[in-house]
C-alpha cells in the first residue's frame, strides 16, 4: 500500500497478513490508526518508516494480536488517536497493555533511533543505527540485538517476564554504550546464559520475586540491591561494582566466582542473606584491594580445604551480625583474610581463623574455644573491652623486637628483647589457672606456649570479673606479681623476680576503663627459676603479701630497696639480710631523699639477719627523727647480726659505705617497738632513744 499525499492515515478493521506502510518519497508523517470499534489481527510485520510514524489506539486489547511491528524511523511512538503517550489504550503503557508479539528498532544509516519507553513483550535492536534506550523500558520476554548499532541506556532498563528470561549480552567496559545503566528485574528467575557477558554501569535491583542463576558472566555498575537468591554455577562470574552491594538473600556459589574486585564499595550480606561456597574448588569467594565485605548474616565455607577463598592483605572481612553467637567462617594460612573485624553481637569460630594483616575486635568477644586465631605481625585491636577468648596465635619469623604485639585484649601484649617464631597466649577469663588460690590470685587462666626461644617485657590484663570476692585482707591488686605456675599433678607457682628488684608496671581497675594490667620485664622461656615461664604453663598473677627482702642498700622509704620495689607497708614483714638499710635521713648509698609514709607504724615484723653488713640505722632529718613500729602485741624486732667491731655513734653515717652492726639508733633519733628480740651474740648500738614495749 503506497502513497505520495504528504499526509496519510490508515484506517484499520481487520489485517491478517502483514501491512506495510510504505512511501517512495519523504513523508511528513505515517500513522496506523485503530479506533475504538477496530481490530488489528497481525500474524505478519507492521513496518513503520516515517522517522514520526505512529501506531495510534483506541480499542480494547483484546482487539489486538501481533507477530511483529518494526519501526525504521528515529522517533516511532505508540499513542492515543490525539497522540498521548499514556491515555487508557495506548499500547505498552502499562503491564496490561504490554505491546504483544515483537517490536523491533531497525534503522539503518547514522541518525540516532529513539526507543519509547514502554513495556514490551519481545523487543529487538537491529542494523546499525544508533539506539537511544530511555529509562522504563520493561521487557517480558526476550530482549535481542541483531547486528545493531550502539546502544546508550539511560535510565533503568527492567526484565519483568512472568516466565524464566535470559539476560541479553551487553559487553560495554565503561559508560552507558552497549551496557546497561540501571537494571531491574522481576516476576520470574533470571539467567545469564554460559557464552554471555553482561555488563552494567549504573545500580542493580533484584526484587523479592526474580531469584539469579549466573552461569556466565555478570558484572555490576554502582550500587545493587538484590532481594533474592543468586546461584553462580556452570563457572558462572558475578562480580560486585564501584557502589554499596545489599544481598538480602542467598547467595549460593557451586561452581564459579563470586568477585568483590578492586574498586568496589562495601557488600553487605544482610541479617536474612547468607554467601554459602559450595563443596567444591571451583565455588570461589575473591576479594580485591581494599574491599570490605560487611556481614550482617552469614558467610559458609562447605569446601573442607577452604583453599577457595583469595582474600588481598588489604581487604576487610568484618562480622557485624547481632546473632549470638555469630559465626567467624574459619580460613587456612595459606588462604587467610586480608583483615577481620568484629561487632556487635559475641562471636564464635567453625575452625581455625587466620589473619593475614589486622584484627580488631570491638564491642563483645570473640570465643575461640577449641579453636585459634592466628595473625602474622598484623596490629591487634579492641575497644569496649573486648577480648579474643582461647588461643591468640602470632607468627613472628617476619616479627620486630622494636614492635609490641598485642595478643588476646588491649592490655595484654609481648615486647621482645628476644622472639620465637611462633607464640600462643591461650587466654580464659573467669577460669581456673594452675596453683590457683581464691584468696590472693587473679581468677584468669593465661597459658603460653612457643616455638623457639624468647624473651619479653609481658603485660597480662584482666578485669574485674576476674577478682574473686572476697579475697584476703592483706591481698591487694597493688601487689600483682607474676608466677610460673605448674599444672597438676604436681601444682606449683614460682615467682618470676627476672631483675632486682623486678621491674614491674601495674594499673589497677580502678586507675583503667575496665582492663587492669601488671606488666613485668624479663621474662624468658629458659633460664633460672626467677626469670622462666615453662612453655605449656600458666602465667599466674598473684596479689598476696609476701615478706619483703632487702635487696640492696638504701633508704627504708626507697622502692628500690626491696624485692618488689616498693616501701614496706604497716601489714608487711621484712627481711633485712646482708644489706643496709637507714630510716630517717639520707645516705650516700641511694641519696633517696623521700621521707618514710609511715614513721610511726613501718611495718609488723624485721628480721635483721646473721649476714655480713646486715643493719638497720635509725637517723634523724631535722625535727623527723621519731619512729616506731606498729604499735600491737605481737609485733617484733628480731636481730640476729653479731657487729665484729664497734659502731661509730656519735653522729649519723652519711656515707655510702655498708654498715656491720645489726641495730644502730644514731643521736637525736627515737624508736619505739613493741618486742625486740635479740639472738645469741647479736648487738645494738643505741647513742639516741630506743624504746620497747607499747607506749
Amino acid at each position: 500500500m503506497t502513497t505520495r499525499t504528504r499526509y496519510h492515515r490508515l484506517f484499520v478493521a481487520i489485517a491478517s497478513v502483514a501491512i506495510v506502510l510504505a512511501t517512495a518519497i519523504p513523508l511528513h508523517s505515517q500513522h496506523l490508526e485503530n479506533r475504538a470499534t477496530g481490530s488489528v489481527k497481525n500474524s505478519g510485520t507492521i513496518r513503520f518508516k516515517s522517522d514520526t510514524g505512529r501506531y495510534k489506539n483506541a480499542a480494547p486489547f483484546a482487539a489486538i494480536t501481533n507477530n511483529v511491528i518494526e519501526f525504521a524511523g528515529t522517533d516511532n511512538l505508540f499513542t492515543d488517536l490525539d497522540g498521548f503517550t499514556a491515555s487508557s489504550t495506548v499500547l505498552g503503557q502499562d503491564p496490561a497493555w504490554r505491546v504483544p508479539g515483537l517490536v523491533r528498532y531497525k534503522k539503518t544509516g547514522t541518525a540516532r533511533q529513539n526507543l519509547q519507553p514502554r513495556y514490551y513483550t519481545n523487543l529487538e535492536n537491529a542494523d546499525e543505527a544508533p539506539k537511544w534506550i530511555p529509562d522504563s523500558v520493561f521487557v517480558g520476554g526476550e530482549y535481542l540485538i541483531t547486528l545493531s548499532g550502539p546502544r546508550t541506556y539511560n535510565g533503568t532498563f527492567t526484565y519483568d517476564g512472568s516466565q524464566p528470561q535470559y539476560l541479553t549480552s551487553e559487553r560495554g567496559m565503561s559508560g552507558n554504550v552497549n551496557r546497561y545503566n540501571n537494571m531491574t528485574i522481576r516476576n520470574s528467575v533470571k539467567n545469564v546464559r554460559d557464552s554471555d557477558e553482561v555488563r552494567m554501569d549504573g545500580i542493580f535491583t533484584g526484587e523479592t520475586s526474580a531469584p539469579l542463576r549466573v552461569y556466565g558472566e555478570f558484572y555490576w555498575g554502582s550500587d545493587s540491591y538484590a532481594f533474592a537468591d543468586i546461584d553462580i554455577d556452570t563457572v558462572g562470574h558475578l562480580e560486585t561494582g564501584r557502589g554499596v552491594s545489599f544481598l538480602h538473600e542467598d547467595v549460593s556459589v557451586r561452581n564459579g566466582d563470586f568477585v568483590i574486585p578492586q574498586g568496589s564499595d562495601t557488600v553487605f550480606v544482610m541479617p536474612t542473606g547468607l554467601i554459602v561456597l559450595r563443596n567444591a574448588d571451583t565455588a570461589r569467594l575473591v576479594m580485591g584491594a581494599r574491599t570490605r565485605l560487611d556481614i550482617l548474616g552469614e558467610f559458609r565455607n562447605e569446601h573442607p580445604p577452604l583453599v577457595n577463598v583469595s582474600f588481598d592483605s588489604t581487604s576487610l572481612v568484618h562480622y557485624t551480625g547481632t546473632q549470638t553467637p555469630q559465626i567467624v567462617q574459619a580460613t587456612v594460612g595459606t588462604h587467610p583474610y586480608g583483615n577481620l573485624m568484629t561487632s556487635k553481637g559475641v562471636k564464635g569460630a567453625n575452625g581455625d581463623v587466620h589473619v593475614y594483616t589486622d584484627l580488631t575486635v570491638n564491642d563483645t568477644n570473640i570465643v575461640m574455644i577449641p579453636h585459634t586465631m592466628s595473625m602474622t605481625t598484623g596490629r591487634a585491636l579492641y575497644t569496649n573491652l573486648a577480648e579474643v577468648v582461647g588461643r591468640l596465635r602470632r607468627d613472628l619469623r617476619r616479627g620486630d623486637t622494636s614492635v609490641t604485639y598485642v595478643y588476646n585484649n588491649e592490655e595484654t601484649f609481648f615486647n621482645f628483647i628476644a622472639k620465637p617464631d611462633t607464640l600462643t597466649l591461650d587466654s580464659r577469663p573467669q577460669t581456673r589457672p594452675n596453683a590457683y588460690d581464691p584468696t590472693t590470685d587473679v581468677f584468669r587462666k593465661l597459658t603460653v606456649t612457643a616455638s623457639g626461644e624468647w624473651q619479653a617485657l609481658v603485660r597480662a590484663g584482666y578485669r574485674a570479673s576476674d577478682i574473686p570476692s572476697p579475697w584476703d585482707p592483706t591481698a591487694s591488686e597493688r601487689l600483682l606479681k607474676m608466677y610460673n605456675a605448674y599444672p597438676a599433678p604436681n601444682e606449683r607457682a614460682l615467682k618470676l623476680t627476672p631483675t632486682l628488684p623486678p621491674t614491674y608496671n601495674r594499673r589497677s581497675l580502678a586507675q583503667s576503663t575496665g582492663i587492669a594490667y601488671v606488666e613485668l620485664f624479663g621474662i624468658s622461656r629458659s633460664g633460672a627459676d626467677n626469670i622462666r615461664l615453662d612453655d605449656g604453663n600458666d602465667l599466674l598473677l598473684r596479689g598476696s603479701r609476701d615478706t619483703l627482702r632487702a635487696i640492696a642498700s638504701g633508704r627504708w622509704s626507697n622502692p628500690f630497696t626491696w624485692d618488689e620495689a616498693r616501701e614496706p607497708e604497716p601489714i608487711d614483714r621484712v627481711i633485712i639480710d646482708g644489706f643496709t638499710v637507714h630510716v630517717g635521713y639520707v645516705r650516700a648509698s641511694d641519696n633517696y631523699a623521700v621521707a618514710e609514709r609511715y614513721p610511726d607504724s613501718l611495718s609488723q615484723l624485721v628480721i635483721v639477719g646473721a649476714m655480713q653488713n646486715s643493719s638497720l640505722l635509725f637517723g634523724s632529718t631535722g625535727t623527723f627523727n621519731t619512729f616506731s613500729y606498729v604499735p600491737a602485741a605481737g609485733v617484733d624486732m628480731r636481730i640476729f647480726r653479731q657487729a665484729p667491731a664497734l659502731v661509730p655513734t656519735l653522729s649519723q653515717d652519711v656515707t655510702a659505705t655498708d654498715i656491720d652492726g645489726g641495730l644502730v639508733v644514731y643521736p637525736s633519733s627515737t624508736i619505739t617497738v613493741t618486742n625486740l628480740l635479740l639472738g645469741a651474740d647479736a648487738t645494738v648500738f643505741n647513742a639516741g632513744r630506743l624504746r620497747v614495749g607499747i607506749p
